[in-house]
Order: structure tokens, then sequence, then C-alpha cells
């Protein structure tokens, strides 16, 4: 069965826990780590970071032409990658009004990444850590599933080359970019 409808999601998803996995985080510096971007440029995350940039990470994207991996749904926080991209495109504007650079971030390679960026016409820069450099590095919360180890679904608000803020778990992800808009918005 292949899937076309990326964009809605059951109504009897698993909402994700607070495992503590991203305690560590608020305050973290970012490493200097360069990650490949979809733009076809390199991102070095320090340098991005110094100014407001919010990073949100997700398990995997699909694609029109492949079946869904049974038993995904059923994984609290695997589904809702393509919508919570889609919340960050949708809200781009505003983000980009308050001066904050948007980057999305997975561990599938840029390749596969460019596919779902151009077919869903994605404003920023999507970030490949398929070597996971930054995973290791920020000990970042992962899962395995059919053979692939994947991030688990957060953002992060960062400025000044640190993590500020962490959005974990996101649920549901098609209302993460409203999340951290919000949280923007309350801070001014």
């Amino acid at each position: 069965m292949k899937r076309t409808d990326f964009l809605t999601l059951p109504a009897n998803l698993p909402q994700p826990t607070d495992d503590g996995a991203c305690d560590h985080l608020p305050g973290a510096a970012l490493p200097e780590l360069v990650l490949a971007a979809t733009d076809g440029t390199t991102v070095p995350l320090r340098e991005r970071t110094a100014g407001p940039t919010v990073l949100f990470f997700y398990p995997r994207t699909g694609r029109p032409d492949e079946s869904a991996p049974i038993g995904w749904n059923e994984i609290a926080g695997a589904r809702g990658c393509t919508p919570q991209s889609c919340g960050f495109r949708d809200t781009y504007v505003e983000f980009q009004a308050r001066g904050v650079a948007i980057y999305g971030v997975s561990t599938q390679s840029t390749e596969y990444q460019q596919e779902f960026a151009t077919r869903m016409h994605v404003p920023y820069a999507l970030l490949s850590d398929e070597h996971f450099a930054l995973t290791h590095a920020l000990r970042l919360p992962t899962f395995e599933f059919a053979s692939m180890r994947l991030l688990k679904r957060m953002a992060w608000y960062c400025e000044g080359s640190r993590i500020v803020q962490v959005f974990y778990p996101v649920f549901p992800p098609d209302q993460n970019a409203a999340e951290v808009l919000r949280w923007l918005v309350a801070r001014e």
C-alpha cells in the first residue's frame, strides 16, 4: 500500500512521554560540527546558532512511492515528520520576521532529504546527521526501528551558540512550530 496522505495524523497515535533524555540539553553549547544541508551547503552549527535559531529534529520522512513501515504508527512519537516539517514551512515567514533561522535535522542522507524538501517546498535547509556526529556529541535520544537508528522528535531554540530552550517530547507533531512560535512571542 502506497502512502499518499502524509499530512493527516491518525486520531489514535500514542503520545510520547518525557523520559528525561533531554534533561541535560538546556544550556549546552553547540559542538564545533559541520552538517551537510539540502541547499548544497554545509552548516557549521556553532557559528549558525550564534544568532536566534530553531533546530527541530524528526525521525524520518517517507516518500509517496513507499509503504509506511509496519508498526510505525504504534511507536509513540514516530509518526508526524511531514506535518512537523510543514508546520515550520507554513510559519517560516513569522520566524524570519523575528530574525530566527530554522533548520530541520534527521539522520537521513542529504539526498533523501532533498527529495522531501523539493516535493514539500521547504524554504529552510534540512541538515543530515547520518553519521551521528551531533547525536553522539550531545547524547541525543534515539530509537531503533527496522534496522534504522532514528532521532526522537524534539525542537531547540538556540542563541549564543547554546541551547536555550528544549521542546521534548513533541506532541502532536503538527503543532510543534506553533508551540515554538508562541514561546518566542511570550519572550518578546
